[in-house]
């Protein structure tokens, strides 16, 4: 799939639901993985000539172990894409408390609240991340399983407690095809694979999806994510539990 394609999709989701307005002040977090640094190529790319005007900036927060991305790479692409780039460095494994072990949730925990830590103190509204199709997917059936719930990753959530908005300029990409796009520009010289991996949950959810998209092809990816933005509400069953507290008030 071309760059082209690509940045179409990126369009489609910027404004169907409304990811940039005039005058946004956005800030890249790159990882020094895939996702962000496709993101941070096609959003630098978007500078100059998109009919809403924007600036950017991006931030790598560095944690204080192995697989956290390969600076010196991450800053020769973000300014040959012309992004104004900054490392800040993070004892990510030193806050752990007494007796408690590395994890992803603690490290994206202290890695969020470093970001937007770095937006407020550098005029920033809005935060970008790297989440494609595929995370909003394994998201959404992990909810289903875990929490008895509908939900997932939103492509745009304001937040409640802090000034900001996050954004995720890649939610109509597939992770397939930012791996093929990532070999093709040569991103993956920049990238480095986490030590921490996957959560077993969203593992099981990814083969639950897989095994779907083999049986239906791709593009079922694409129905499952557009079923998100098309809920029949009066065919859920929680319609029926409205209704019945509405007749007995």
């Amino acid at each position: 799939m071309s760059s082209k394609t690509l940045s179409r999709k990126v369009d489609k989701a910027i404004f169907k639901f409304n990811l940039i307005e005039p005058g946004d002040k956005i800030l890249l977090a790159v990882s020094g993985g895939k996702d962000s640094l496709a993101m941070s190529y096609f959003l630098g790319h978007k500078q100059n000539g998109f009919p809403i005007p924007f600036e950017l900036g991006a931030v790598h927060i560095e944690g204080d172990f192995p697989g956290c991305g390969k600076s010196p790479v991450m800053a020769e692409l973000m300014e040959e894409w012309g992004v104004p780039f900054e490392i800040v460095k993070v004892p990510i494994m030193k806050r752990l408390k007494p007796g408690k072990s590395m994890n992803c949730y603690w490290c994206s925990t202290q890695r969020r609240m470093e970001l937007m830590r770095y937006a407020g103190e550098n005029g920033y509204n809005k935060i970008a991340l790297g989440h494609h199709l595929d995370d909003i997917l394994e998201t959404f059936f992990m909810n289903m399983m875990q929490k008895s719930e509908l939900s997932t990753m939103l492509p745009k959530l304001k937040y409640d407690k802090y000034p900001f908005t996050v954004i995720r300029p890649l939610a109509y990409v597939k992770e397939q095809e930012i791996i093929d796009f990532s070999k093709e520009k040569d991103l993956l010289k920049a990238a480095a694979v986490c030590t921490y991996g996957t959560t077993s949950v969203r593992l099981e959810a990814r083969k639950i999806i897989e095994i779907i998209a083999e049986s239906e092809g791709q593009g079922v990816k694409d129905s499952i994510f557009e079923a998100m933005c098309n809920p029949v509400h009066r065919y859920m069953p929680y319609s029926l539990l409205d209704n019945e507290e509405d007749s007995e008030t």
